[in-house]
């Protein structure tokens, strides 16, 4: 599976950090619903591999962030046409986040 709109980017500064998680927060889908008025439509995910020398040794940490669209109660928001079709598929999707989560759980 092929993930659209990934970039991968190699940074040596903080503030590089910071512009780029500006610029992918630019770039997250959001519409206003009777229960939010900005609600997150897209999930986001940012990803930082940090490498580390120390000596002759290299270490490796990376951070996760991750930001999922929020589910809404379909009767409570009262949307119709694409934005309901939408609201299914995040509904759907985090569904089977948690059942996915759930099996790793309970291995």
């Amino acid at each position: 599976m092929k993930v659209k709109e990934v970039s991968e980017h190699t940074i040596w500064k903080e503030q590089d950090v910071l512009d780029l998680l500006k610029i992918g927060n630019k770039n997250r889908k959001t519409s206003a619903t009777l229960m939010n008025q900005e609600s997150s439509r897209s999930h986001s995910i940012f990803s930082m591999t940090v490498k580390m020398k120390r000596q002759e040794q290299i270490q490796y940490g990376t951070l996760y962030l991750v930001d999922l669209a929020g589910s809404e109660s379909l009767e409570k928001s009262q949307v119709e046409g694409i934005a309901l079709q939408e609201s299914k598929k995040i509904n759907q999707s985090l569904t089977t986040l948690g059942l996915v989560i759930n099996q790793i759980v309970n291995k």
